[in-house]
């Protein structure tokens, strides 16, 4: 008779420990579903934030060569004024060396077509970065916006407890955990000494996979970045009529300047 109070006694102990531990990886399970689903969606918005500062990196870059153009296309048009000018008003007086006519025509009609070809060239080069700048933002340099199998994939039931192996829904607390050899991993997800962080389930509950190989959270240099690598590919479309513009500006601000001092000479003479 003893015996088998004692017998019950154990076996409503063990049904009480049993229901206790249960009870308590059971809110576990349900306290680490909800921690990560606001870890996916705080992912998601840093995942967000990182394509609009690559969208923002692209302008940047882009805009620079838009800006240069501008300021290449201000000056040369300038430049083209004053040329015009000396063409209508800046003529010889009679008895002038037919020489320095000659010299100062010429020098003034090539600064007056190095210039228009430097407007030509600035206001392509701009239209080129302009066009590439928004075909890079609406093909390549996109957000991660998610799709509904992501989004759905975020919620987690309560029956996917159920799904679980036994072991885990009846692990005893600390005991356990000390007994197999884990220790605290990053995030206090206790992991083996041993075990491969790449190969590692991020949860206890093997359920999650781990973000190391998300593009968005990566760390890498700016040159190394994809976003950066598109933009260079595409600054070769208009790297050369930027120089050449570049070029053609300094050719005829010379020329001009030549045209300057062949007038003052023929004034003085």
């Amino acid at each position: 008779m003893v015996f088998a109070e004692a017998a019950a006694a154990a076996v409503g102990g063990s049904g009480v420990a049993a229901t206790g531990v249960f009870s308590y990886n059971r809110e576990n399970f349900m306290f680490d579903r909800e921690q990560r689903q606001k870890q996916e969606i705080q992912t998601l918005n840093m995942r967000l934030n990182q394509a609009d500062l690559w969208r923002e990196d692209v302008r940047d870059m882009v805009g620079l060569t838009e800006k240069k153009m501008d300021v290449y296309m201000v000056v040369t048009a300038l430049h083209v004024g004053f040329n015009l000018a000396l063409f209508t008003e800046g003529r010889f007086e009679m008895g002038t060396p037919q020489w320095l006519v000659w010299l100062y025509g010429l020098a003034l009609t090539g600064a007056f077509m190095f210039q228009l070809l430097s407007l030509w060239l600035a206001m392509h080069a701009s239209v080129v970065a302009q066009g590439s700048s928004v075909r890079l933002l609406t093909q390549f340099v996109r957000p991660a916006l998610p799709s509904w199998e992501q989004v759905e994939a975020m919620r987690t039931y309560a029956a996917a407890f159920e799904g679980v192996t036994t072991a885990s829904m009846l692990r005893v607390p600390i005991l356990q955990t000390v007994s197999e050899g884990f220790s605290g991993g990053p995030g206090g997800h206790a992991k083996r000494s041993d075990a491969c962080p790449s190969r590692e389930a991020a949860d206890p509950w093997g359920l999650e996979r781990r973000g190391d190989d998300i593009y968005e959270l990566q760390r890498n240099p700016l040159p190394n970045l994809r976003h950066a690598k598109l933009v260079k590919e595409a600054a070769r479309q208009w790297q050369a009529y930027d120089a050449f513009a570049r070029a053609s500006m300094t050719l005829g601000t010379i020329l001009q300047l030549h045209a300057l001092s062949y007038f003052i000479i023929g004034y003085v003479l």
